[in-house]
Protein backbone atom coordinates (compact mmCIF):
# COMPACT_ATOMS: atom_id res chain seq x y z
CA UNK A 1 0.00 0.00 0.00
CA UNK A 2 1.39 3.20 -0.90
CA UNK A 3 0.18 6.66 -1.45
CA UNK A 4 3.22 7.78 -3.65
CA UNK A 5 1.46 9.25 -6.70
CA UNK A 6 3.21 11.82 -8.91
CA UNK A 7 0.18 13.83 -10.15
CA UNK A 8 0.54 13.33 -13.58
CA UNK A 9 -0.23 17.10 -15.12
CA UNK A 10 -2.70 17.37 -17.97
CA UNK A 11 -4.61 20.51 -18.83
CA UNK A 12 -7.83 20.80 -17.30
CA UNK A 13 -10.40 23.77 -18.68
CA UNK A 14 -10.44 25.81 -15.92
CA UNK A 15 -7.17 24.76 -13.42
CA UNK A 16 -4.75 27.25 -12.39
CA UNK A 17 -1.93 27.30 -10.29
CA UNK A 18 -3.13 27.04 -6.94
CA UNK A 19 -5.76 24.08 -8.58
CA UNK A 20 -2.58 22.21 -9.52
CA UNK A 21 -1.08 22.72 -6.30
CA UNK A 22 -3.87 21.43 -4.65
CA UNK A 23 -5.01 18.25 -6.65
CA UNK A 24 -1.14 17.51 -5.93
CA UNK A 25 -1.56 17.32 -2.27
CA UNK A 26 -4.69 15.22 -2.23
CA UNK A 27 -3.32 13.10 -4.57
CA UNK A 28 -1.03 12.22 -2.17
CA UNK A 29 -2.86 11.82 0.88
CA UNK A 30 -6.30 10.06 -0.63
CA UNK A 31 -7.09 6.57 -0.38
CA UNK A 32 -5.75 4.34 -3.00
CA UNK A 33 -7.29 1.44 -4.27
CA UNK A 34 -5.09 -0.81 -3.10
CA UNK A 35 -5.20 0.88 0.05
CA UNK A 36 -8.76 0.41 0.66
CA UNK A 37 -8.72 -3.36 -0.58
CA UNK A 38 -6.20 -3.90 2.25
CA UNK A 39 -8.66 -2.22 4.80
CA UNK A 40 -11.70 -4.22 3.72
CA UNK A 41 -9.42 -7.54 4.00
CA UNK A 42 -8.12 -6.36 7.30
CA UNK A 43 -11.79 -6.08 8.44
CA UNK A 44 -12.38 -9.76 7.13
CA UNK A 45 -14.80 -8.41 3.87
CA UNK A 46 -14.18 -10.10 0.85
CA UNK A 47 -13.93 -7.53 -1.69
CA UNK A 48 -16.36 -9.32 -4.34
CA UNK A 49 -18.71 -8.60 -1.62
CA UNK A 50 -17.76 -5.08 -0.57
CA UNK A 51 -20.84 -2.56 -0.29
CA UNK A 52 -20.65 1.20 -0.32
CA UNK A 53 -21.22 0.89 3.63
CA UNK A 54 -17.93 -0.90 4.38
CA UNK A 55 -15.89 1.71 2.57
CA UNK A 56 -17.32 4.87 4.41
CA UNK A 57 -15.01 4.71 7.16
CA UNK A 58 -12.13 5.26 4.81
CA UNK A 59 -13.47 7.59 1.59
CA UNK A 60 -14.26 10.73 3.29
CA UNK A 61 -11.70 12.89 4.07
CA UNK A 62 -14.15 16.03 4.85
CA UNK A 63 -14.55 16.89 9.12
CA UNK A 64 -17.60 14.80 10.32
CA UNK A 65 -17.35 11.61 7.91
CA UNK A 66 -20.08 10.12 6.91
CA UNK A 67 -22.33 11.74 9.63
CA UNK A 68 -21.55 15.57 8.38
CA UNK A 69 -22.48 13.65 4.50
CA UNK A 70 -25.78 12.97 6.00
CA UNK A 71 -26.67 15.76 8.05
CA UNK A 72 -25.92 17.82 4.82
CA UNK A 73 -28.29 15.79 2.60
CA UNK A 74 -30.84 15.91 5.04
CA UNK A 75 -30.83 19.69 5.64
CA UNK A 76 -30.87 19.74 1.69
CA UNK A 77 -33.34 17.44 1.96
CA UNK A 78 -32.54 15.46 -0.64
CA UNK A 79 -34.87 13.27 -2.73
CA UNK A 80 -34.93 9.82 -4.82
CA UNK A 81 -34.53 10.31 -8.51
CA UNK A 82 -33.02 13.69 -8.05
CA UNK A 83 -30.19 15.00 -9.97
CA UNK A 84 -27.02 15.79 -7.42
CA UNK A 85 -23.32 17.33 -8.80
CA UNK A 86 -20.37 16.91 -5.85
CA UNK A 87 -17.72 19.75 -6.69
CA UNK A 88 -14.38 18.48 -5.57
CA UNK A 89 -16.07 14.56 -5.34
CA UNK A 90 -12.63 12.99 -4.08
CA UNK A 91 -12.84 9.22 -3.84
CA UNK A 92 -16.33 8.95 -4.18
CA UNK A 93 -17.03 8.79 -1.00
CA UNK A 94 -19.82 11.48 -0.64
CA UNK A 95 -21.61 10.83 -4.03
CA UNK A 96 -21.40 7.02 -3.30
CA UNK A 97 -23.11 7.58 0.23
CA UNK A 98 -25.75 10.00 -1.96
CA UNK A 99 -26.78 7.44 -4.09
CA UNK A 100 -27.06 4.47 -2.19
CA UNK A 101 -28.94 6.10 0.74
CA UNK A 102 -31.65 8.35 -1.13
CA UNK A 103 -31.52 6.97 -4.41
CA UNK A 104 -30.27 10.04 -6.42
CA UNK A 105 -28.64 10.57 -9.68
CA UNK A 106 -24.42 11.68 -8.77
CA UNK A 107 -22.05 13.16 -10.82
CA UNK A 108 -19.00 14.23 -9.15
CA UNK A 109 -16.32 16.38 -10.27
CA UNK A 110 -12.65 15.79 -9.60
CA UNK A 111 -9.57 18.14 -10.38
CA UNK A 112 -6.98 15.72 -9.62
CA UNK A 113 -6.52 12.81 -12.27
CA UNK A 114 -5.65 9.89 -10.09
CA UNK A 115 -8.27 10.80 -7.46
CA UNK A 116 -10.79 10.59 -9.85
CA UNK A 117 -9.55 7.45 -11.32
CA UNK A 118 -9.74 6.28 -7.76
CA UNK A 119 -13.35 7.17 -7.57
CA UNK A 120 -14.68 5.50 -10.31
CA UNK A 121 -12.44 2.59 -9.32
CA UNK A 122 -14.35 2.47 -6.17
CA UNK A 123 -18.00 2.91 -7.14
CA UNK A 124 -17.26 0.15 -9.65
CA UNK A 125 -16.14 -2.39 -6.68
CA UNK A 126 -19.46 -1.58 -5.06
CA UNK A 127 -21.55 -1.89 -8.07
CA UNK A 128 -22.94 1.99 -8.11
CA UNK A 129 -21.72 3.45 -11.10
CA UNK A 130 -24.94 2.85 -12.82
CA UNK A 131 -25.94 5.66 -10.05
CA UNK A 132 -22.59 7.08 -9.74
CA UNK A 133 -20.52 8.58 -12.20
CA UNK A 134 -17.38 10.97 -12.09
CA UNK A 135 -15.22 13.59 -14.63
CA UNK A 136 -12.21 14.95 -13.92
CA UNK A 137 -12.46 18.54 -14.29
CA UNK A 138 -12.26 22.17 -12.37
CA UNK A 139 -14.68 23.29 -10.19
CA UNK A 140 -13.88 26.86 -12.22
CA UNK A 141 -15.46 25.20 -15.72
CA UNK A 142 -17.90 22.66 -14.59
CA UNK A 143 -18.11 19.90 -17.91
CA UNK A 144 -21.85 20.62 -17.76
CA UNK A 145 -24.83 22.44 -19.23
CA UNK A 146 -26.57 25.28 -17.42
CA UNK A 147 -29.50 23.94 -15.03
CA UNK A 148 -28.79 20.22 -15.20
CA UNK A 149 -28.31 19.37 -11.99
CA UNK A 150 -31.50 19.74 -8.76
CA UNK A 151 -28.76 20.11 -6.26
CA UNK A 152 -25.13 21.14 -6.16
CA UNK A 153 -23.07 19.65 -3.15
CA UNK A 154 -19.72 21.21 -2.07
CA UNK A 155 -17.57 19.83 1.07
CA UNK A 156 -14.36 21.46 1.81
CA UNK A 157 -13.66 23.30 -1.34
CA UNK A 158 -14.45 26.59 -1.19
CA UNK A 159 -11.42 27.20 0.98
CA UNK A 160 -8.65 26.81 -1.48
CA UNK A 161 -9.82 28.03 -4.38
CA UNK A 162 -9.48 31.51 -4.78
CA UNK A 163 -11.86 32.40 -7.88
CA UNK A 164 -14.79 32.80 -5.25
CA UNK A 165 -17.06 34.65 -8.09
CA UNK A 166 -16.06 32.42 -10.41
CA UNK A 167 -16.79 29.11 -8.68
CA UNK A 168 -19.65 29.98 -6.69
CA UNK A 169 -20.67 31.50 -10.16
CA UNK A 170 -20.36 28.09 -11.75
CA UNK A 171 -22.36 25.98 -8.95
CA UNK A 172 -25.08 28.85 -9.57
CA UNK A 173 -25.11 28.01 -13.49
CA UNK A 174 -25.40 24.55 -13.13
CA UNK A 175 -28.90 24.54 -10.54
CA UNK A 176 -32.38 24.46 -12.37
CA UNK A 177 -34.54 27.13 -11.59
CA UNK A 178 -35.44 26.74 -7.94
CA UNK A 179 -32.45 24.23 -7.66
CA UNK A 180 -30.81 24.23 -4.05
CA UNK A 181 -26.74 24.87 -3.18
CA UNK A 182 -25.77 22.56 -0.34
CA UNK A 183 -22.39 23.57 1.22
CA UNK A 184 -20.18 22.24 4.05
CA UNK A 185 -17.54 24.37 4.26
CA UNK A 186 -14.14 25.96 6.19
CA UNK A 187 -14.16 29.48 6.49
CA UNK A 188 -11.86 32.24 8.18
CA UNK A 189 -12.78 32.71 12.55
CA UNK A 190 -12.56 35.60 14.43
CA UNK A 191 -9.25 34.01 16.07
CA UNK A 192 -6.94 35.80 13.67
CA UNK A 193 -4.85 33.83 11.09
CA UNK A 194 -4.82 29.93 11.00
CA UNK A 195 -1.53 27.99 11.62
CA UNK A 196 -0.04 26.35 9.35
CA UNK A 197 0.12 23.30 7.73
CA UNK A 198 -4.04 22.80 6.96
CA UNK A 199 -5.52 19.92 6.18
CA UNK A 200 -5.46 21.21 2.29
CA UNK A 201 -2.60 23.88 1.93
CA UNK A 202 1.09 23.39 3.12
CA UNK A 203 1.48 26.69 3.04
CA UNK A 204 -0.54 29.73 2.47
CA UNK A 205 -0.49 30.17 -1.13
CA UNK A 206 -2.37 27.04 -1.32
CA UNK A 207 -5.09 28.42 0.97
CA UNK A 208 -8.21 31.01 -0.02
CA UNK A 209 -10.19 31.22 3.49
CA UNK A 210 -12.93 33.88 3.70
CA UNK A 211 -15.80 34.51 6.12
CA UNK A 212 -19.26 32.70 6.17
CA UNK A 213 -20.73 36.70 5.85
CA UNK A 214 -18.56 37.10 2.96
CA UNK A 215 -19.40 34.05 1.48
CA UNK A 216 -22.91 34.34 2.45
CA UNK A 217 -23.81 37.70 0.80
CA UNK A 218 -22.03 36.98 -2.58
CA UNK A 219 -24.43 34.27 -2.68
CA UNK A 220 -27.23 36.40 -2.03
CA UNK A 221 -25.81 38.85 -5.02
CA UNK A 222 -26.27 35.87 -7.35
CA UNK A 223 -29.99 35.34 -6.80
CA UNK A 224 -29.97 32.68 -4.07
CA UNK A 225 -31.40 32.23 -0.34
CA UNK A 226 -30.37 31.00 2.79
CA UNK A 227 -32.29 28.48 4.31
CA UNK A 228 -31.16 26.33 7.20
CA UNK A 229 -27.28 27.21 8.79
CA UNK A 230 -25.41 25.12 11.33
CA UNK A 231 -22.22 25.97 12.91
CA UNK A 232 -20.55 22.34 13.35
CA UNK A 233 -16.91 23.96 14.26
CA UNK A 234 -17.26 21.85 17.85
CA UNK A 235 -17.79 18.80 16.05
CA UNK A 236 -15.51 19.37 13.53
CA UNK A 237 -12.56 19.93 16.28
CA UNK A 238 -14.00 16.69 18.19
CA UNK A 239 -13.83 14.48 14.98
CA UNK A 240 -9.76 16.10 14.59
CA UNK A 241 -9.44 14.74 17.92
CA UNK A 242 -10.97 11.22 17.14
CA UNK A 243 -8.55 10.89 14.38
CA UNK A 244 -5.54 11.95 15.89
CA UNK A 245 -6.00 9.51 18.26
CA UNK A 246 -6.09 6.76 15.84
CA UNK A 247 -3.32 7.77 14.07
CA UNK A 248 -1.32 7.81 17.25
CA UNK A 249 -2.36 4.25 17.87
CA UNK A 250 -1.25 3.25 14.60
CA UNK A 251 1.67 5.18 14.57
CA UNK A 252 2.87 3.74 17.82
CA UNK A 253 2.94 -0.02 15.94
CA UNK A 254 5.14 1.27 12.63
CA UNK A 255 1.19 0.99 10.92
CA UNK A 256 -0.69 3.34 8.47
CA UNK A 257 -4.06 4.18 9.63
CA UNK A 258 -7.85 4.53 7.38
CA UNK A 259 -6.24 2.96 4.71
CA UNK A 260 -3.14 4.89 4.19
CA UNK A 261 0.42 4.52 4.57
CA UNK A 262 2.91 5.28 7.62
CA UNK A 263 4.01 8.25 5.63
CA UNK A 264 0.92 9.55 4.87
CA UNK A 265 -0.60 8.84 8.27
CA UNK A 266 2.07 11.04 9.63
CA UNK A 267 1.66 13.56 7.65
CA UNK A 268 -2.52 13.61 8.22
CA UNK A 269 -1.34 13.07 11.72
CA UNK A 270 0.63 16.92 12.14
CA UNK A 271 -2.23 18.53 9.40
CA UNK A 272 -4.59 17.24 11.90
CA UNK A 273 -2.96 18.61 15.38
CA UNK A 274 -3.23 21.98 13.76
CA UNK A 275 -6.67 21.72 12.36
CA UNK A 276 -7.75 20.74 16.03
CA UNK A 277 -5.66 23.83 17.41
CA UNK A 278 -7.62 26.23 14.63
CA UNK A 279 -10.71 25.28 15.63
CA UNK A 280 -10.09 25.40 19.19
CA UNK A 281 -8.88 28.67 19.02
CA UNK A 282 -11.28 29.75 16.54
CA UNK A 283 -8.80 30.91 13.79
CA UNK A 284 -11.24 28.15 11.46
CA UNK A 285 -15.00 27.92 11.58
CA UNK A 286 -17.02 25.10 10.05
CA UNK A 287 -20.44 25.41 8.75
CA UNK A 288 -23.49 23.56 6.37
CA UNK A 289 -25.69 25.84 4.72
CA UNK A 290 -28.32 25.62 2.26
CA UNK A 291 -28.99 27.84 -0.35
CA UNK A 292 -31.91 27.92 -2.62
CA UNK A 293 -31.46 29.82 -6.15
CA UNK A 294 -34.67 31.82 -5.94
CA UNK A 295 -33.58 34.01 -9.54
CA UNK A 296 -31.23 34.24 -12.09
CA UNK A 297 -27.80 35.41 -11.29
CA UNK A 298 -27.80 38.03 -13.89
CA UNK A 299 -30.83 39.55 -13.03
CA UNK A 300 -30.95 43.37 -11.90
Amino acid sequence: MTNDRREERVPVDGSTPQGELVAAHWARLSLTVDGAMQALRSRGIAIEQATADDLHGLDMLHMGGLAATDALAEMAALQTGQHVLDVGAGVGGPARRMAHKHGARLWGVELSKSVCQTAVALTALVRLQDQVQFKQGSALALPFPDGAFDVVVMQHVAMQVAEKERLFGECVRVLNGGGVLALHEIFAGEGGPPFFPLAWATDPAMSSLETFDECSARLARMGLSLGAFRDTSAEGQQYHLANMKAMQQALAHEEGAHGRSVDVTRMRLQTATSMERNLRERRLQVAMAVYRRTRDMNAA
